[in-house]
């Protein structure tokens, strides 16, 4: 049982689905609204297939439907760069990276090009190198496109096979550009969506954005770790103020006591790639670490978002709220965690969502975050200097992305 409920649930947080849309009457490939970028999902009863929305909108208040919005892939992951918005279809392949422009004349976004990538290649979030680079991991394969974002043609691949832990793939998750290097977390997990039993640790793969070699893997073995940053999250690699990186482990999902670990391992600031190494007195297991006014302990972190002075606003899991379906079960609770007094606390105001609204963002200078409430669902701004919480956008289906241009 075990088993199944983790592939499901691992599934559900990666937000990904091999079937394609059944909407036979998709909304046209160009949105006009405003300075507002949102997308939607709407799942099916258990949560497994549904459509996926995509639209610009001109007010952050009251509710909106997707009667205006053009229809993405299921399960897609959006990155915006200036106006640049790239929609990768992460497990199926289908559409391939789409390249969207916004126009901030009329605020529209038209479908541009595509770059078709193989299926099943569970492509996770693109990291633009520069105007004329950007990567795009593939997760299942094991691989890098290196393509350039203007012309949306590859233009090179990297292989990180030889890096895998007993398979053919080291699964290439998310990363960050610092200093001329690209830090490209590998998950290294087994085919039923967990880490390995006997290879509990972080890898990071360090590669030469000039060259496209890699220079380096590093691993944090002492902590007992794993599972560096999910695909589809970016925000789980970051650097802090002074240049250290800090990347977020899921772990097991707190389903395997003998490894019930996970939480934060760092990477601190060095001045070469030679001397690069992790840190583990700042690695921090948030295992057992109380959520400040819950009477819970966290099972696995699920998205962050650095918001400064060592201050994250994050969702993690609640293992006693996961209930029989993890594709529709309210167990992600927002808490804001401070790295400096190794603390979190439960940011109240935020309902419990289910892991198909996980998003957290900046916005001005507070946080606008997801959630897919029992009797609220949409957008919620956070001050995090007072605490208070509003929600300030009511959404047709789960907001699944967020972004003011």
């Amino acid at each position: 049982m075990k088993k199944v409920f983790l592939t499901a649930c691992s599934l559900a947080l990666l937000l990904v689905s091999c079937k394609k849309d059944d909407n036979n009457k998709p909304a046209p490939s160009n949105t006009e609204g405003g300075k507002y970028l949102l997308q939607t999902s709407i799942a099916s009863a258990d949560g497994t297939t549904g459509t996926c929305y995509l639209q610009t909108f001109a007010n952050l208040s009251g509710k909106i439907d997707n009667s205006k919005a053009a229809q993405i892939p299921f399960g897609a992951i959006v990155v915006v760069e200036g106006n640049e918005v790239f929609v990768v279809d992460d497990y199926t392949g289908t559409k391939g990276l789409t390249k969207w422009q916004y126009n901030p004349a009329n605020h529209s976004i038209v479908e541009k090009a595509m770059l078709p990538i193989p299926a099943n290649s569970q492509a996770s979030a693109l990291v633009k190198v520069s105007d004329t680079k950007a990567y795009l991991p593939l997760f299942a394969l094991g691989k890098i496109i290196v393509l350039n974002p203007q012309t949306m043609k590859k233009t090179g691949e990297i292989d990180l096979s030889p890096y895998a832990h007993t398979d053919n793939s080291p699964e290439p998750s998310t990363g960050i550009v610092k200093d001329g290097y690209f830090y490209l977390a590998l998950a290294q997990e087994k085919k039923n969506y967990e880490p390995y039993e006997d290879y509990v640790q972080a890898d990071v793969a360090i590669i030469n954005i000039q060259t496209d070699k890699v220079e380096k893997v590093i691993s944090e073995k002492t902590s007992g770790i794993c599972y560096p940053t999910r695909p589809s999250m970016r925000g789980m690699i970051f650097t802090t103020e002074n240049k250290d990186i800090y990347i977020a482990c899921p772990g097991f999902y707190g389903f395997n006591p003998a490894h019930p670990k996970f939480g934060f391992v760092c990477i601190p600031n060095a001045a070469t790639v030679s001397n690069t190494t992790f840190d583990s007195s700042k690695s921090w297991d948030l295992s057992q670490t109380t959520i400040q006014g819950t009477q819970y302990k966290p099972a696995a972190i699920l998205n962050t978002k650095y918001i400064g002075n060592g201050k994250v606003v994050a969702y993690v899991s609640v293992a006693e709220l996961y209930g029989n379906n993890p594709f529709t079960a309210k167990m992600a609770m927002a808490v804001l965690i401070d790295l400096n007094t190794k603390t979190m606390k439960k940011i109240e105001g935020v309902p419990l969502t289910d892991p198909q609204s996980l998003f957290i963002g900046k916005y001005e200078n507070e946080v606008i975050l997801s959630a897919s409430g029992s009797d609220k669902v949409g957008l919620f701004r956070y001050n995090p200097t007072n605490g208070n919480v509003q929600q300030v956008l009511t959404t047709q289906g789960d907001a699944t992305f967020f972004h003011a241009f």
